[in-house]
């Protein structure tokens, strides 16, 4: 077996220990967990709310509000005419204005969410009055997802009003019927229309897009953050552990070119990181799944999906990422006298994964003024990031200049590297004397076997 592959196994055996794949896995679950939950919040939110209605008033509006709400869950819910009393469940009338005993009613029926008309409510309507409906809600939820009543309501007495506003203007103006929607709405439904790649979409708004993409454009950063920081602060402390155990001099005393060293080690790193990358892969989405649930847009109607050679180039730009990343962790690891001190080395690299992340997950490259995007433009981690969205949009300058830029990057930095392990610093320290001999012509003559 040739020397590249023995030290690449060798690598590999170092990075992939269960050490370092359990907390990966674990992370993974956590994801997939968090993507069911927050699926089944969605679906629980989405469903028809219980409700209790009271009726204090029994006046003609007051019934025909109750109708209307009927009307409502039937039309939007797609709820059977013979299933609606167990989602408007009647509460008792009489006790009006006693709080303590509308709470113990509320919860003797199992409602959260109560409509209350009060007397008066139809006499102040026919008087051309503004009516009130009393809204009590017995539970206050702090989660993401819950008190999905409280919009609910506001949709359900929109919907009231206007259903009183079109009897109001047919019966107590005489309006004529056909008239009502335009006395009601003067300018109606307005026709969006977006350009998208130079083609006109009738019926869809920017927003619309951006919130079906919402889940890509959280998801990918976030994964190839976690990649980053994962397989850096391996490599780094996989260098200082070497250093710490002599098993790094042990290997550069060995008949093997030191390019050799530095490929095999860039190899197994990489090849970790893919399957690091692989595993959060496949828990991100499931959360992603999670917060898509409830309908999503079919974005491949208006020309944005991935074909084969889209994903390959995607592909391509995360391995060159991981490359970049890898280079620096190297040349950052040859500075780490022992294991200890490797742990310090990972803050650089944290912190160049983590401002294009956020920065992907808040706005858009396009976005940024021109020395932003010049500065996040020069972090080789953010090109894998918007990789995804700039395919989809077509913007195959963005996406082939950043392959240009990654791959001279990583192309720069495996250069270092091996200078770095042709010298004699990784095992006698790094001096100013040993900088410059590095870079010097005399230093690259001497240079060579150990």
């Amino acid at each position: 077996m040739s020397h590249l592959a023995n030290i690449t196994k060798k690598e590999l055996r170092e990075l992939l220990t269960p050490g370092s794949l359990i907390p990966v896995v674990m992370v993974a679950v956590i994801f997939m967990f968090m993507g069911s939950m927050i699926g089944g919040e969605v679906e629980k939110a989405s469903a028809p709310v219980v409700i209790g209605i009271a009726d204090a008033d029994d006046g003609v509006y007051s019934d025909l509000s109750i109708g209307y709400i009927e009307t409502f869950y039937e039309t939007y819910y797609k709820v059977p005419v013979e299933d609606l009393p167990e989602y408007l469940i009647t509460l008792d009338s009489s006790i009006y204005g006693n709080d303590q005993a509308i709470l113990q009613e509320m919860r003797a029926k199992g409602v959260t969410t109560l409509l209350f008309f009060g007397p008066g409510f139809s006499e102040d309507i026919a008087s051309k009055e503004q009516a009130t409906i009393e809204l009590y809600f017995s539970e206050v939820s702090t989660g993401a997802f819950g008190n999905m009543s409280s919009p609910a309501m506001t949709g359900i007495i929109s919907y009231v009003n206007t259903s009183l506003s079109t009897e109001l203007l047919e019966d107590g103006y005489g309006v004529p019927p056909e008239e009502v929607g335009a006395v009601l709405n003067p300018i109606g439904q307005t026709q969006p229309v977006t350009f998208i790649n130079g083609v006109a979409y009738t019926g869809i708004t920017p927003y619309e897009i951006s919130s079906a993409m919402s889940s890509q454009s959280m998801s990918v950063p976030i994964m190839i953050m976690l990649i980053i920081v994962m397989i850096g602060s391996i490599v780094i402390s996989s260098m200082g552990n070497e250093k710490e155990n002599k098993t790094l001099e042990t290997l550069l005393t060995l008949p093997v070119d030191r390019t050799t060293i530095v490929s095999g080690k860039l190899i197994a790193s990489a090849m970790a990181g893919l399957i690091y990358g692989l595993i959060y892969m496949v828990g991100m989405y499931f959360y992603t799944d999670g917060l898509a649930a409830g309908g999503s847009m079919d974005l491949s109607k208006y020309g944005l999906s991935l074909g084969g050679l889209d994903w390959l180039i995607i592909l391509v730009s995360m391995f060159l990422g991981i490359i970049c990343a890898l280079g620096m962790c190297m040349v950052l690891g040859a500075f780490a006298k022992n294991y200890k001190a490797a742990q310090t080395m990972t803050m650089p690299i944290s912190m160049l994964a983590m401002v294009p992340m956020f920065v992907m997950i808040f706005t858009s490259y396009g976005d940024l003024p021109g020395i932003l995007q010049g500065v996040i433009f020069a972090i080789p981690f953010s090109h894998p990031m918007m990789a995804m969205q700039n395919l989809m949009f077509g913007d195959m300058t963005l996406v082939a200049a950043g392959l240009v830029y990654m791959a001279l990057f990583a192309l720069a930095m495996i250069y270092i590297t091996v200078r770095i392990y042709r010298s004699d610093i990784l095992i006698t320290g790094f001096t100013k004397e040993d900088f410059k001999r590095m870079f010097s012509m005399k230093g690259r003559r001497g240079a060579g076997r150990s």
